[in-house]
């Protein structure tokens, strides 16, 4: 059975590293978005956000229907639609035609993730969860240094086309993977009458989950949270060109180096929360707590310091710190949604992160840069990470008695 569960595991992995992939492909490409198109830096922080605002709405379908049909093929079928979409990037010879193309490549890949999670766990035996769940989460950086790679590597268009390819072979490969029944599956309908009514669903399910208050205050967090990696994800490699006048290669290489500490600290979160919870009950929010609030120094610090080695330890410092949360957060979801509801609670919290943290972040930070400069823009996720780690420590108040409320199991096959 452990077999099993990590060799679904590591194809779920694969997916993410896919996912996250295509969301950073064109971070490298900026020039020659700029030169293609005419862009400038409002604009250019609205193709992340034209990716990411249909990525955050299509989580909730995608989610809600992971609770209703075979999880499998709805990863699937958002893995072949964002294949198709990613590849038709390509022909873009407008600004509208290529935000269209990234839209539909961020609705696909919002099947990915909160299905993912609701299967992973269910995999794995509570006292391991968490640091089984940030080896899923070591795609979210892979697939980022990978989209960064291949932008740099083939630049604009190709880049769309080499990133169509992995998709479309997983969403042959993930219907076939023994993946254990949903553990209380609601009742399903044809998928006609599941899109008319998804309205009526996103209100009753919504409500009910809204209802769990530490969820409410994990929402809250990590929706800050998100706001703070997604503007950095988008603007560093630009800023430390601008601001620090590191050539492209040296942002790359920081950013490389940097990544290695983006690496420990996903799997050191996993560990630590999986420790932690054993002596505390909510000791994988602390976790998620400490992490962002040592994240914050740290990027202070590397504002102000110049392009010499101490801002490359700060650089890995930041990746180290701010990684802890994504295995403890997808965990501590699961622990607080009632069973019928597991991969609704993930697309929630998703949801939430991505279009009210993600998905603005960017653009947000390109019009602070445009009226005022690209190092001011820095401080504004600078800030979010000081709400993100207070919201956190809100959420520990009411953690034990929501958990026992929802009934969660805490043993896992695995």
């Amino acid at each position: 059975m452990t077999r099993r569960a990590n060799a679904i595991l590591g194809v779920l992995a694969l997916a993410n590293v896919v996912a996250y992939a295509a969301r950073n492909g064109l971070f490298t490409v900026y020039p020659d978005l700029r030169a293609r198109f005419g862009l400038q830096d409002d604009r250019l922080g609205l193709l992340t956000t034209a990716f990411l605002l249909p990525h955050a709405i299509a989580t909730l379908p995608f989610a809600w229907a992971g609770d209703r049909y075979d999880r499998r093929r709805v990863i699937a079928f958002g893995l072949a639609i964002a294949a198709v979409a990613s590849a038709a990037g390509a022909l873009a010879t407008t600004t509208a035609e290529l935000v269209v193309s990234r839209a539909f490549v961020g609705f696909g890949m919002a099947a990915v993730v909160p299905i993912a999670n609701s299967i992973i766990g269910q995999l794995f035996d509570s006292s391991i969860k968490a640091s089984r769940m940030s080896l899923f989460n070591l795609g979210l950086l892979i697939g980022g240094v990978v989209g960064f790679g291949v932008g740099l590597g083939v630049g604009f268009p190709l880049v769309v086309v080499v990133l169509a390819i992995p998709p479309a072979l997983l969403a042959f490969a993930i219907p076939a993977l023994p993946v254990p029944p949903h553990p209380s599956p609601q009742r399903g309908l044809p998928l006609g009458r599941y899109a008319l009514e998804f309205g009526r669903l996103f209100v009753s399910e919504g409500r009910a989950l809204w209802r769990i208050r530490t969820l409410r205050w994990v929402i809250a967090s990590t929706t800050a949270m998100a706001f703070a990696t997604g503007g950095y994800n988008a603007w560093l490699i630009d800023y430390l060109e601008r601001a620090k006048h590191m050539s492209k290669a040296a942002a790359t290489e920081l950013l490389s180096i940097a990544m290695v500490g983006a690496i420990v600290g996903i799997l050191a979160g996993g560990r630590i929360a999986d420790r932690l919870s054993r002596r505390l009950v909510t000791g994988r929010l602390w976790t998620i707590a400490i992490g962002m609030a040592c994240t914050a120094p740290c990027a202070a610090a590397a504002i102000a310091l110049p392009a010499d080695a101490r801002l490359y330890v700060a650089g890995v410092a930041i990746m180290f710190f701010i990684s802890w949360y994504h295995a403890p957060m997808a965990v501590t979801v699961d622990d607080l949604a009632p069973p019928a509801r597991i991969a609704a609670a993930q697309g929630l919290v998703i949801f939430a992160m991505h279009l009210v943290g993600t998905a603005p972040s960017s653009y947000v930070l390109g019009l602070v840069s445009r009226s005022a400069s690209i190092t001011a823009a820095m401080w504004v996720p600078t800030a979010a990470l000081v709400v993100a780690a207070g919201c956190m420590v809100v959420a520990t108040r009411s953690f034990a008695a929501d958990r026992q409320a929802a009934g969660r199991p805490s043993a896992r096959m695995g």
